[in-house]
């Protein structure tokens, strides 16, 4: 059911369950958009995870579409204790608020306020939960706006890019450490290919070796149907870099690019080849390589969840560190029940897939 709010300025706040026809128009204006504020990323993630609903929210004025929310909604559990959540950030993504490039300063933050104060309405009880992430542009833009609201617990969550200005060919030279092109060509001599592809195969194949790390860092596995309908993704904004051996997939990373960015989101690679013919290096290479081709200016390797040793690899590829925040208002049974079960706890994603599985020194990432 859809429902509408006026607010300041004649803007009308609307709710509904499906995109509006003009949405990815908004998408294109605003101008820092990530590929989660895409019509397809939401339609793909109700279509393929079990019992997710899409919630847009849109603003509007005269009729035109100024900016605009997506989240999708889940509900974990069953029972009374059930809890439900409103995610405008699935899987480590980053989206949130939409407006509208071509207005004032001022008119966007109020336009953010506003949707925001519609969407912090939407909390699904006290066991529930609103979430959104910015990524490094939007939180220059929207993240004051964030805090200004007071309700919103903010946890720093900086993503590495690596700057592909020049091509890859500069980026090898100028960027990436001797140790990693070397890693690069002892893997390529030794047989091992890297490079993007778009079979939904490949993925299914490397499916096994992301579900393993799941299990490790003790995390819900992202659905394979949702993997591969992205990879599906008619517009062609989707890749996956594949690393093989022998026919074998050893690793790899599925890629989201909208605008000038490209984001290497979901991937791992098998420990088992790490030292002998370095995959994660070859992934990392492979996302260089077809980045820049598409005409890409960063390349996000994303967050490092605590992670040192992870964060060092991705440094050795030239990598800085850009501000993102990741954004919560919860209920106050679910902020106590977390903080009980926080203490004491043992956080398995701070830790790599890689550490103490080759017997060797860290050498690769579990990105």
């Amino acid at each position: 059911m859809g429902s509408r709010t006026r607010g300041d300025g004649g803007l009308l706040i609307e709710r509904a369950a499906v995109a509006p026809p003009d949405w990815d128009e908004l998408v294109a204006a605003d101008g820092s958009s990530d590929y989660p504020h895409t019509a397809h990323w939401t339609n793909t993630a109700v279509a393929t995870w079990p019992g997710a609903s899409a919630l847009w929210l849109t603003a509007r004025r005269d009729g035109r579409l100024l900016g605009g929310l997506p989240a999708v909604a889940q509900r974990l559990g069953g029972g009374p204790l059930a809890r439900r959540r409103l995610d405008s950030s699935l899987e480590g993504t980053s989206c949130g608020p939409l407006a509208a490039a071509d207005l004032p300063a001022a008119e966007q933050a109020m336009l953010v306020s506003a949707l925001l104060d519609a969407y912090r309405g939407l909390l699904p009880g006290p066991l529930g939960a609103v979430t959104l992430a910015l990524g490094p542009e939007r939180e220059r833009r929207f993240g004051p706006a964030l805090l200004a609201h007071g309700s919103w617990q903010r946890q720093a969550s900086p993503t590495a890019v690596i700057d592909l200005a020049g091509g890859a060919d500069a980026v090898s030279a100028a960027r990436l450490s001797m140790s990693k092109r070397n890693e690069r060509n002892r893997g390529l001599r030794r047989g091992a290919e890297t490079g993007p592809s778009a079979d939904p195969a490949d993925l299914a194949a490397y499916y096994p070796l992301y579900e393993a790390a799941a299990s490790h860092w003790g995390v819900r596995p992202t659905p394979l149907p949702f993997l591969q309908a992205l990879l599906a993704d008619p517009s062609g904004r989707t890749f996956f870099t594949c690393v093989r051996l022998d026919g074998r997939v050893i690793g790899g990373h599925l890629n989201l690019h909208l605008g000038d960015r490209v984001f290497a989101w979901n991937g791992v690679t098998d420990p088992a080849f790490a030292r002998t013919h370095f995959p994660a290096t070859l992934c990392f290479w492979g996302d260089i390589v077809e980045a820049c081709r598409r005409g890409a200016r960063w390349l996000d390797i994303g967050a490092s969840g605590g992670s040192d040793t992870l964060e060092g690899f991705k440094k050795y590829f030239g990598a800085e560190l850009q501000e993102r925040g990741y954004y919560v208002h919860e209920g106050a049974a679910l902020r106590l029940a977390r903080l009980a079960r926080a203490q004491g706890r043992r956080d398995p994603s701070h830790t790599r897939w890689h550490d103490g599985r080759t017997g060797t020194p860290r050498e690769s990432d579990d990105a």
